[in-house]
């Protein structure tokens, strides 16, 4: 054999070595770099169902109810950690009007409604690629309707143990948890201890809320 030859043959060996490096590092350097797990979304915007439980009376003359309804909130990220919440609740029920030993002719139940509007700071605790999960604190007030069954009989709801309908203040301090379903959407589950203040009285309500979350916008 020639060393012409010789030459020809080693340089397609080592074209046939190479090749595959060659088409791997092409591939590596050509693919996106991954992002991580941090969110980079400028707004959250949240709608879904709620569940609230509530006591109407005050002196332990009503039973705590189990009120259905919704949330929806918005909240704008500043960074990946810190954002600004604001959420609008809406709950819906029936209680038992508590028997009287004044002689008033009352209906057995009336329904109930409360609609909070809150604002706070929320703060992102756990990030991964399918979960993320955090805190916030809300403050703000709520409308509490609780005489629908004694309208026309003339009596008031303080006169037999229910608070009046009126506006309160109202808190919420808990959490919530998102799972992602895909980059833009996630399910979101709240729970929060939500405190209101009717007539006066400290409640202790409690809070929960399950919804689709949408992403919007992207932080530079």
């Amino acid at each position: 054999m020639t060393f012409p030859k010789i030459l020809l043959r080693m340089a397609a060996l080592l074209a046939c070595a190479l090749t595959p490096s060659l088409l791997h590092a092409q591939i590596t350097a050509t693919a996106p770099a991954e992002t991580g797990t941090a969110e980079s979304e400028r707004v959250d915007v949240l709608g879904g169902a709620a569940y609230s439980h509530f006591n109407p009376g005050y002196a332990h003359q009503v039973r705590a109810v189990n009120l259905l309804g919704w949330q929806g909130s918005i909240t704008g990220w500043f960074g990946n950690v810190f954002g600004l919440e604001g959420t609008a609740r809406g709950v819906y029920g029936t209680y038992t009007i508590p028997s009287n030993s004044q002689g008033y002719v009352l209906p057995a139940t009336s329904s109930l409604s409360e609609h909070l509007f809150l604002f706070g700071p929320t703060f992102r605790l756990y990030q991964s690629p399918k979960y993320t999960a955090g805190a916030h604190i809300l403050i703000g007030g709520t409308y509490g309707s609780f005489d629908q069954g004694f309208q026309g009989t003339g009596i008031q709801p303080f006169q037999v143990g229910v608070l009046n309908s009126q506006l309160a203040s109202a808190y919420a301090v808990g959490g919530w948890a998102d799972y992602k379903l895909i980059p833009r959407f996630a399910i979101r589950f709240t729970g929060d201890y939500q405190p209101t203040r009717y007539s006066g009285i400290g409640q202790n309500e409690f809070f929960g809320a399950v919804g689709i979350v949408y992403k919007l916008g992207y932080r530079k």
